[in-house]
């Protein structure tokens, strides 16, 4: 696995090549809404709840926003909004001990409302909500149960007031589930409605590393690598904060400075602040000495040193939300006293890297920086393209030079609200796909799913699906209306959810082989299909029969009614397992040696001209292939090699394609009748990638290759009425 580095020359400062100001970041403004209901009695036995606010309230800046509130069956502001100061800190410490687990019943979506206490769209803040619970809306007796009448007023209120309020007010929501009794179709809407993260903790344990997660989005921290036990401090570090947490069998920490300085928590100086908590320490020194610090303890993953420095390296465009097949566009930049450095004399000592971890633990990583390429602007850009794995994303990235240090962590989660279901039908010779809302907050009237199916003859047909009142899915039934062979089905998804936000996505495509035979998951439950993975129905080639030969294409007949699927006569039966020949392999053989007998006294010659006419018959058929191939294949991005090490994801398909290339010659245009027309507010839709083969599993987290990544053009089908 190979890492990114960047290096830059501090002692060269001086030299610094300015790029234009950028506007002012906003401070950040946090409000941390944390549930107090009966059952965080069994969820957070340990009440780790109380030192995940401590942690938080120490790590806030001076120059930030921040309240705290509690619900159960009420809403309590348990520390005032105001500015952070040490008297706001010390004011939060100690409300930090009526954290309890004595409520009756779970309020969320009145804490969420009194959580917008002075949030406005012009507030000079980035506004963000942390919002923990273990549960779901629970206002009566009935255990959460959605379809009680108060519960579900709680709900709509929550989709039409409440998340509406946070959009217009700009404030995003950082959900946390604690146990799996929390309602996360929801916490990952209200996540996705306001760009935020939907983060879940399996246990209590899992608590504090989640808040930090959240607490990453709201207040981007500047970091120096932590390796091993030791990290660098340049000279221009004015304070630095070390977040140390302690194994259970650790000694007490101890930090050593460059000249041999011990700081520990029974021996502080005025330039030292130290918090000792349940499981961590807090250190902060105030102009500490540049060069090489140790840290002495046994040290627990995710302990990390913040700096507070004019030399930055700044990230943007990531959003917290996620969506399958849809390219993320990343800037990086030194900054200095808050502009760019472009210097190229600097940024050809810069290496700057990238890493990335998928929700399944695999990492990828690339160097970004060239000192033969070097971006005018200053600002190092990056494609990453179909992430398609539901769950958290780390990015990783760092800036390393001669005498410094710089690192930005950054956590972003995809959780998609809808799922696509693949049953078959074997008798019936048909696939049938469908697309569900996983959550009653998307709006299916105005949400559109549109497919392309690739035939096995390299033509293809757009369907705008239906939405079907009676299933509850968009729907297309899948028929081999093309004869035998593999189709490719290709879903874009253009989503609008009940508050009005609007969202994109393009799954992994499902391959479906003809003739389909039965096998032993027939009778069992129709599988669902995630968004994510990829959904093969094979069937080998030598069992295809005669009757199912491929029809000659009639373009005439296409049909012209938008729907889910293509009228075509029913095929003929499959002959049943019992009545297909047993083939006699003694007598095959007996007949095999039988004609090579006969074949021994062929002259010579008659051998030599059945060689030349298979060569020819063979070179002739490999030059139909490979001109078929590259007619299927020329829209297709070509990968271009570069320095990249992605460990186990080396084979991904970086570049899905896109929907401009579905206007080639092969191709059939099944438009709705008539078509429906979108809403304004879902102009510049996605289009739907086409890559010709099917992407191997590891294209979830690869970096994109190309500058551009994905052409999502425009989302509506082509105007033109071009048939074969």
């Amino acid at each position: 696995m190979q890492f990114f580095r960047i290096t830059v020359a501090v002692f060269m400062m001086a030299f610094f090549g300015l790029a234009s100001v950028h506007a002012d970041e906003a401070r950040p403004d946090v409000r941390i809404v944390i549930d107090i209901s009966g059952s965080m009695k069994e969820t957070d036995p340990e009440n780790l709840r109380r030192p995940a606010l401590n942690l938080l309230t120490e790590l806030l800046p001076d120059d930030a926003r921040a309240g705290v509130w509690t619900f159960g069956r009420y809403v309590n502001m348990l520390v005032p909004l105001d500015e952070v100061d040490q008297a706001w800190r010390s004011k939060a410490r100690g409300a930090s001990a009526e954290i309890t687990s004595v409520g009756l019943n779970t309020n969320l979506v009145g804490a969420l409302e009194k959580a917008l206490y002075e949030t406005s769209p012009d507030s000079g803040y980035e506004q963000t909500v942390i919002l923990l619970t273990d549960g779901r809306i629970d206002m009566d007796k009935t255990q959460g149960d959605p379809a009680s009448v108060i519960n579900a007023a709680e709900r709509q209120r929550l989709i039409n007031s409440v998340l509406p309020k946070y959009m217009e007010n700009r404030v995003r929501i950082h959900t946390l589930a604690l146990s799996d009794a929390a309602d996360t179709a929801m916490l990952q809407q209200i996540a996705m409605e306001t760009d935020g993260l939907a983060l879940k903790a399996h246990t209590a344990d899992d608590l504090m590393p989640a808040f930090l997660k959240a607490f990453d989005r709201a207040v981007p921290a500047e970091q120096v690598p932590l390796k091993g036990n030791t990290f660098q401090i340049d000279g221009s570090v004015r304070e630095f904060t070390a977040l140390i947490f302690r194994a259970p069998t650790s000694t007490p920490t101890v930090l050593i400075s460059p000249s041999g300085k011990r700081y520990g928590q029974a021996s502080l100086g005025e330039d030292t602040r130290w918090h000792h908590d349940l499981n961590f320490d807090l250190i902060t020194i105030d102009q500490p000495e540049a060069g090489e610090w140790n840290v002495e303890a046994d040290l627990a993953p995710d302990s990390r040193v913040q700096v507070l420095s004019d030399l930055k390296l700044n990230v943007t465009g990531l959003p917290g939300s996620l969506f399958s097949g849809v390219p993320v566009q990343l800037e990086m930049a030194l900054e200095n006293e808050g502009e760019l450095v472009t210097e190229p004399t600097l940024l050809q000592l810069t290496d700057v890297t990238l890493q990335v971890t998928a929700p399944d633990g695999r990492t990828g990583s690339k160097l970004l920086s060239d000192p033969e390429n070097l971006p005018p602007d200053g600002i190092f850009r990056e494609t990453l393209s179909r992430l398609t794995q539901p769950g958290e994303y780390r990015l990783e990235i760092n800036a390393e030079g001669r005498t410094f240090q710089r690192r930005q962590v950054l956590t972003a989660t995809l959780a998609e609200p809808l799922r696509v279901e693949v049953n078959k039908d074997v008798e019936q010779q048909v696939v049938n796909i469908r697309v569900y809302s996983e959550s009653d907050m998307v709006d299916t009237a105005l949400s559109r799913v549109i497919s392309r199916i690739a035939s096995p003859d390299g033509s293809s047909v757009i369907y705008s699906m239906e939405f079907s009142e009676e299933s509850s899915a968009w729907q297309i039934a899948l028929r081999p209306d093309k004869g035998p062979g593999q189709y490719d089905v290709m879903l874009n998804i253009r989503g609008v959810s009940s508050s009005g936000m609007t969202f994109k996505s393009k799954p992994e495509n499902i391959l479906v082989s003809f003739p389909l035979v039965a096998d032993a998951s027939v009778d069992e439950p129709p599988v669902s299909a995630p968004l994510t993975e990829q959904v093969q129905v094979e069937v080998p080639a030598e069992s295809a029969p005669e009757e199912l030969a491929e029809p000659e294409a009639d373009q005439s007949e296409a049909p012209a009614a938008t729907g889910a699927e293509v009228p075509v006569e029913d095929p003929p039966a499959l002959p049943a397992a019992d009545e297909s020949p047993v083939p006699d392999l003694a007598s095959k053989y007996a007949e095999q040696e039988q004609e090579e007998e006969s074949d021994s006294g062929v002259a010579w010659w008659v051998y030599v001209l059945l060689a030349v006419a298979n060569l020819g018959l063979l070179g002739g058929l490999a030059w139909w292939w490979f001109a078929r191939r590259g007619r299927a294949k020329k829209n297709a991005v070509d990968e271009t090699d570069e320095d990249i090490g992605v460990g186990p994801l080396d084979d991904a398909d970086l570049d899905g394609g896109d929907f401009d290339s579905f206007d080639d010659d092969t191709e059939e245009e099944i438009n709705a009748a008539p078509e429906p027309k979108i809403p304004t507010s879902m102009g510049g839709d996605a289009d739907m990638g086409s890559p010709p083969e099917a992407p191997s599993a590891a294209d979830d987290i690869a970096p994109d290759l190309d500058d551009g990544g994905d052409d999502w053009g425009e989302f509506d089908l082509p105007d033109d009425d071009k048939k074969d």
